[in-house]
């Protein structure tokens, strides 16, 4: 590896202009790679930055940089709001099962990538995320590492020997962190509802954030539970440390959660550092129908910014601008009606806007998941059946969950 090893000015003089530049998933990107792109920007001109960031800056996202660099995400957040409107960054949907293999196709011209040190075997660990890295390695003709003493090395698919990598600069940051929402009222009472939908022995698919840590807090007195899932949150150290997560009864991967990343606190990269019951898969095995459908029991819960009276669930985006992306979203849903016994839950407030908008509405022209993928909708005022119903019936349904303030308007 040492021979591999080069000053970081060196390797991203590797990046030439019109390059197709893919930066590892999630909380993952790079930072001394980035920041040195950043820094040889002059010489560059329409690098085409491939990225899903969670918590990253996405410094290399600057309006005044257009000539140097465009963006295609495959997860928008607000640090892109700018880039977006001016038309630097575009939105690429494409479910996480699928990206994979996009990258193959794609076969970039460089990858950005972060991983652990090396350890006696020849190997290093791509830390906090598995995601599509696996693939964007096999694929890209060039694989530039960043080594960061300070990742975790997780268990799972996500080891790999260091003659895979083309060249290797030095790094030493803290990994990004996301901090842990605090749940309000609201969320609580939504969690209480889902917890209601959530049986005994049954593997459970859930996300980040406040509503997220409600609802995994709202199941501290269920039994045997499993966790297939795509980011790991925090918040589930606690049910596995006492016991609620065992993933005992699942037919695959028994006795592990499985996840494709990590985000959250340092803490929770302490607790999965060579943590043998937490692995890391690629995404186009956690998020796979194939692989989903021979969990039973599977319950997918995940959020939206609006429902329809259909039961279509907009997730991504709010009037002109994609807050999010596709995701894995689809992706389990898909497989919760593939397992047998398995629910599809979206879990969402009620209102939005301080309360001056519902989030219940008629129609809207952003679909992120189909109608025929829900079982049950679920707000603070209770929960929606809505598999097996009729348009008609689901109208019923939905605007009884609504906010009272909106019932008779919808």
């Amino acid at each position: 590896m040492m021979d591999k090893t080069v000053p970081v000015s060196e390797a991203v003089k590797q990046v030439k202009s019109n390059d197709h530049l893919v930066l590892a998933g999630m909380c993952s990107e790079p930072p001394a790679l980035i920041q040195e792109l950043i820094q040889q920007r002059e010489r560059l001109e329409n690098v085409t930055i491939y990225n899903m960031p969670l918590g990253s800056p996405c410094a290399y996202a600057n309006p005044e940089w257009h000539q140097h660099f465009k963006v295609k995400s495959f997860l928008l957040s607000g640090v892109l709001k700018d880039s977006y409107k001016c038309g630097m960054t575009d939105y690429l949907p494409m479910n996480l099962s699928d990206i994979p293999s996009f990258m193959e196709q794609l076969a970039p011209d460089v990858a950005f990538i972060q991983c652990t040190t090396l350890d006696n075997e020849g190997n290093v660990n791509l830390g906090l995320s598995a995601d599509y890295t696996l693939s964007l390695i096999n694929h890209a003709q060039l694989v530039i590492a960043e080594i960061n003493d300070q990742l975790p090395w997780a268990s799972g698919k996500g080891t790999i020997s260091a003659s895979d990598i083309d060249l290797f600069v030095e790094g030493s940051l803290p990994p990004t962190e996301l901090p842990s929402a605090t749940p309000g009222d609201t969320e609580n009472r939504i969690a209480q509802y889902v917890a209601e939908l959530i049986p005994d022995r049954s593997t459970i698919q859930i996300g980040i954030g406040s509503l997220a840590n409600s609802i995994i807090s709202a199941l501290k007195n269920k039994s045997a539970l499993g966790v297939h899932t795509g980011t790991f949150p925090e918040a589930l150290i606690d049910l596995y440390e006492s016991g609620v997560v065992t993933n005992e009864y699942k037919e695959i991967n028994q006795g592990k959660i499985v996840a494709t990343c990590l985000a959250g606190t340092q803490n929770l990269y302490n607790y999965a550092h060579r943590h043998s019951n937490i692995e890391l898969y690629p995404s186009d095995y956690t998020h796979s129908t194939a692989t989903i459908s021979q969990l039973s029991n599977f319950h997918a819960i995940n959020s939206a910014v609006q429902v329809d009276f259909t039961g279509q669930i907009n997730a991504e985006k709010i009037k002109d601008f994609y807050i999010a992306g596709v995701g894995g979203q689809m992706d389990f849903m898909r497989g919760a009606m593939a397992s047998k016994g398995g629910k599809s839950i979206i879990a969402l407030p009620s209102t939005a806007a301080k309360g001056t908008k519902s989030r219940i509405v008629p129609e809207f022209s952003s679909v992120t998941s189909t109608k025929s993928d829900v079982h049950y909708v679920v707000t603070e005022y209770g929960i929606a059946s809505l598999h097996g119903k009729t348009i008609a019936e689901r109208k019923e349904e939905l605007i009884s969950i609504t906010h009272p303030d909106f019932r008779e308007e919808l």
